[in-house]
């Protein structure tokens, strides 16, 4: 039987996929009903997906900053409550699916009506800019992407904005500050209802970034500014002509000679924002893969040796209480799970990866039935043939009910911390899968709740429907 009073079980669910009345999951009172169904129902931990704008593809994990929060995620209610909108209608409230470009032209028109009746700078903004230098960067690279249409950086012609754009360059700088500040109100919230907010953070940045543009001497380009090797993974057992993820790659002997002082202060950043920061894609610290930029697959990728010891003998001298998470999946050097050892961090194991795996005796690591990129626990199950079934029918000793079985299992299963998509929680078929890796555009990442009725099938966080 399940144990419903574990101390170490939590959900993952981007925000994006609460059910928000305007099209979207948000910092609205959707994130509080969820806060408040997670204290409830015993579970300590809050699993996100990256709130930062959203790249290509609607992806959260390459954007055009690592420091900003996507504005969609403002809750326009919000605004109506501090006076600056009398009324928002909804937009889209029970869409299953989310239509990310309506709700950027939806909520866009409602921020800049409401930015256009401020009569003074808000309480707490002038110290918003001083301790975020980062935003006024951001709202300038913005206006240039504009004016320069949309070019990348490296092809601009145009590097200065003047005082015509000053009420779009506040705008954006305003978007930020109310955004940081709804979501460091949610944090608080979720804190005091003993909800630990697990935040991830992308390895790789975006070619056509904040991040980029004004860190380009810590990154691998050409005399043109553009790429010169790129980020993926070379052919492996899943792949003949392996990954080609595009992103800039880091020079980290160039970064090392700045003690690396870029990725550690975006980590830093991001981990203030959280409880506990997972790193994405950690075997990179380790080894990374490097692949020519003008290559059209990852045949030609090889692996080079990454900061390791020295990069994170730096982070932990700056800062001992940090709390991370390292993604070690997939197939991996020894050298990796030295270094995540080394610094005892927590790694992860999926079951739809490792359930025939032996039992390992460190039982320091997070546990998932799938993560954001797998398919739903029951749209796995529905996929294996009938001999993996079987093998699995086996190792939970022939039960009735196959799906109960192995989600006790997981539950009972010893971790450091147990993480339960919400879409498994609810036994949801792939028709609710976040991501596909290797797959552009929908449905990836558009996945929404439609409502909260939800709550009333699961008992103690454990649907035995």
């Amino acid at each position: 039987m399940v144990d419903n009073m574990k101390q170490n079980v939590g959900v993952l669910l981007p925000v994006s996929a609460l059910p928000g009345k305007h099209g979207i999951g948000d910092f609205s009172r959707c994130a509080y009903a969820f806060v408040d169904w997670l204290k409830i129902s015993n579970y300590h931990y809050w699993q996100i997906l990256p709130l930062n704008p959203l790249g290509p593809g609607d992806s959260p994990y390459v954007s055009v900053c690592s420091e900003a929060i996507d504005i969609r995620y403002i809750d326009l209610d919000y605004l109506v409550k501090i006076k600056l909108l009398d009324s928002v209608p909804t937009y889209k409230p029970n869409s299953q699916s989310i239509d990310y470009n309506g709700v950027q032209r939806f909520k866009e028109k409602y921020l800049k009506k409401a930015f256009s009746r401020l009569k003074n700078k808000p309480y707490g903004y002038q110290k918003f800019k001083n301790e975020n230098p980062w935003v006024e960067r951001y709202s300038r690279f913005l206006i240039l992407q504009k004016l320069n249409k949309f070019k990348p950086w490296n092809e601009w012609t145009i590097f200065e904005i003047n005082n015509k754009q000053n009420i779009e360059f506040n705008f954006h700088i305003w978007c930020q500050f109310i955004a940081a500040k709804l979501w460091k109100k949610i944090f608080n919230f979720a804190n005091k209802n003993n909800v630990q907010i697990i935040a991830d953070c992308p390895f790789y940045v975006g070619f056509d970034s904040v991040d980029c543009y004004f860190n380009k001497e810590v990154f691998e380009l050409d005399e043109n500014n553009y790429p010169s090797l790129v980020s993926g993974c070379p052919p492996d057992a899943f792949s003949d002509t392996g990954q080609l993820w595009g992103t800039p790659v880091y020079n980290f002997e160039k970064m090392k000679n700045n003690n690396y002082d870029f990725l550690i202060n975006r980590i830093y950043f991001l981990a203030n924002k959280c409880n506990i920061l997972r790193l994405d894609h950690f075997r990179a610290f380790d080894t990374y893969c490097v692949i020519p930029a003008s290559d059209k697959n990852a045949l030609r990728g090889q692996w080079l040796v990454g900061p390791r010891e020295h990069f994170f003998d730096r982070l932990f001298s700056l800062y001992p209480n940090i709390k991370l998470i390292a993604e070690d999946l997939g197939i991996l050097f020894e050298s990796v799970h030295e270094l995540r050892d080394a610094y005892h961090l927590p790694g992860m194991r999926v079951i739809q990866f490792n359930i025939f795996d032996t039992e390992p005796s460190n039982q320091h690591f997070v546990l998932y039935p799938g993560t954001h990129d797998n398919q739903t626990l029951f749209g796995w199950l529905k996929s294996l043939d009938e001999q993996t079934i079987n093998r699995l029918k086996e190792k939970l000793n022939f039960p009735n009910d196959l799906y109960s079985a192995l989600f006790d299992f997981i539950w009972n299963a010893n971790s450091f911390i147990t993480i339960f998509p919400l879409q498994d929680l609810l036994k949801l078929d792939n028709r609710a899968r976040i991501n596909t890796p290797g797959t552009v555009g929908k449905p990836n990442w558009c996945f929404k709740l439609r409502d909260m009725s939800w709550q009333k099938k699961i008992k103690c966080g454990y649907n035995k429907i």
